[in-house]
């Protein structure tokens, strides 16, 4: 089966959210932030343990969104192996927490109980939720990422490889889009995102918001 993810990608364009750069200072060039912030629409994704993970599951939090497969060779566990690295860097107290969550766009093979497995290899924290591709298509153009699979096979233990985006999706605690963190090509030829700097820009990204949230005083 020859799925043309990227032709209907061309088609639902225009209702991807508007990316510009703002007034907020940050040295890194990977960093974009979403002007005006939007609210992303209804989604109800499969988790282990048959809950399911949907805008609710956003409030209050910060969430880190990043899809990709549990076949992938190189870019899926080389971020989720740096995620883990930084994630003691990310604030995580009383008043703010960042989860990571890993969508797999490939709902033949990756069941959400293998889903669980896979992520929490890495890291106990981490988040695995899937969903059929007319759920999962909609939802992932609209964080601005893309994803496709050519010739599907019709089994769970068929091989096959799916491309997909390796930029990482900041959602805020309201559950709007707030920024997104491009992947760039390293030496070894794979794509990826500078952790390091994004964990710096989250850490002001997370003041700036509580700064904006913040009690005024008369």
């Amino acid at each position: 089966m020859l799925v043309l993810f990227f032709l209907l990608g061309v088609c639902q364009s225009s209702s991807l959210p508007e990316l510009k750069s703002s007034s907020f200072q940050s040295n890194n060039r990977a960093l974009v932030l979403t002007e005006p912030r939007i609210l992303l629409p209804d989604f109800a994704f499969h988790k282990a343990g048959k809950i399911a993970f949907t805008n609710e599951s956003l409030k209050n939090k910060w969430t880190l969104f990043f899809v990709g497969y549990t076949f992938c060779p190189d870019i899926c566990p080389t971020t989720l192996s740096q995620l883990d690295r930084i994630y003691p860097n990310l604030t995580n107290n009383a008043n703010t927490t960042t989860q990571v969550v890993f969508v797999s766009v490939d709902p033949n093979r990756d069941k959400a109980e293998q889903l669980a497995d896979y992520v929490h290899y890495f890291n106990q924290n981490f988040i695995g939720v899937t969903g059929t591709h007319q759920q999962l298509w909609p939802f992932v153009t609209q964080l601005g990422l893309i994803y496709s699979i050519v010739e599907e096979g019709e089994s769970e233990d068929a091989y096959y490889l799916v491309d997909h985006s390796a930029s990482i999706v900041l959602i805020n605690p309201a559950g709007e889009f707030h920024a997104t963190f491009k992947s760039v090509v390293n030496k070894q030829g794979v794509h990826n995102v500078d952790m390091d700097l994004m964990v710096e820009d989250i850490k002001k990204i997370q003041q700036q918001y509580a700064l904006e949230h913040s009690p005024k005083l008369d």
